[in-house]
């Protein structure tokens, strides 16, 4: 016999949901914005492998726009285990995309000796030059992973190189930049990224059935502002650290896009125009990276990797 309990109401008219709502859009919002501006720039990001060419497009980033709309509909419902495994996954998803970009950085698509022998003295010896490049087929490891992912054939690379395509080894990588390094220790920002990791693992991995009791969560939960404050505070970390590894990695990608829209419109762009960020990048630091750390803007504003104008 199915008992009828008394009417709660529903977690989604909850006014500690709709405070959540509020600050929580922002960052599916942001993410939004962001992937359109890249998908909009025409700027192409390539990556040549031993074999084939590759685009690496912001798929990645529209997919984690859709997992942050699915973290909100779980909390909707009251299922907090289920949003927090979804956290790590965005986690990653956004800390695979910074790697991507990495590799790809690193890669050297022509074999040294080529590089070497190459002029630009004239027509004839660029042509000349162009004609005899070599390209590059040795791969290190995390270019292999890259290939892999790229072309779809993961599972079928040895474990040892799939497990470049950890969170682990992305850190590993991402810190062979002093700066990114410097950042995570000087402004502490690796403190909590591991707090972070272990709390979002231990949902992942089911460590306790306390796990499985917080995807059980009623209206009436006396602790239900903090269920939603933490899910709110780690998705907000992981996209902010996001936007400041891709400051330090690829920061052309803030562009705001204005010099683009002057050529279309047959105009002369503005002397450095193209160094301008976009207003909701500006206002995402302004309002959620100072937050980390007061300082951290200053940094960014002064070793962003191509000189982009963060005021």
């Amino acid at each position: 016999m199915k008992i009828l309990y008394n009417h709660q109401g529903k977690m989604s008219e909850s006014k500690q949901f709709k405070m959540f709502e509020k600050d929580f859009d922002q960052n599916i919002e942001f993410l939004d914005d962001f992937t359109n501006l890249i998908n909009l720039s025409g700027r192409i990001i390539a990556f040549i492998s031993d074999k084939n060419f590759h685009i690496v497009n912001a798929r990645l980033l529209d997919n984690s726009v859709q997992t942050l709309r699915s973290i909100k509909l779980c909390c909707s419902i009251g299922s907090f285990s289920d949003a927090n495994t979804l956290v790590r996954k965005l986690r990653d998803d956004l800390l695979l995309y910074t790697y991507i970009l990495t590799v790809v950085n690193k890669r050297k698509p022509f074999t040294e000796e080529s590089l070497e022998n190459f002029s630009m003295e004239n027509q004839e010896e660029f042509l000349k030059s162009f004609s005899n490049l070599q390209f590059n087929t040795t791969l290190n490891d995390d270019e292999k992973a890259v290939t892999a992912w790229l072309e779809n054939k993961v599972l079928e690379l040895p474990r040892k190189i799939r497990m470049k395509l950890s969170f682990e080894n992305y850190m590993k990588v991402l810190q062979t930049d002093p700066k990114i390094s410097q950042i995570l220790i000087n402004y502490k920002l690796g403190n909590y990224w591991e707090i972070l990791r272990s709390k979002l693992n231990n949902y992942v991995h089911n460590n306790g059935s306390q796990f499985s009791s917080h995807n059980l969560i009623q209206i009436h939960n006396q602790h239900l502002e903090i269920y939603f404050g933490n899910v709110n505070v780690r998705t907000s970390y992981i996209i902010t650290l996001f936007l400041v590894l891709i400051t330090m990695i690829e920061s052309a990608l803030i562009s705001s896009g204005d010099m683009i829209d002057y050529l279309d419109c047959g105009m002369e762009p503005p002397e450095d125009c193209q160094y301008e960020i976009a207003a909701f990048i500006q206002s995402y630091i302004d309002n959620k990276v100072v937050k980390i750390h007061p300082e951290l803007k200053q940094f960014l504003k002064d070793n962003n990797i191509n000189g982009m104008k963060i005021i």
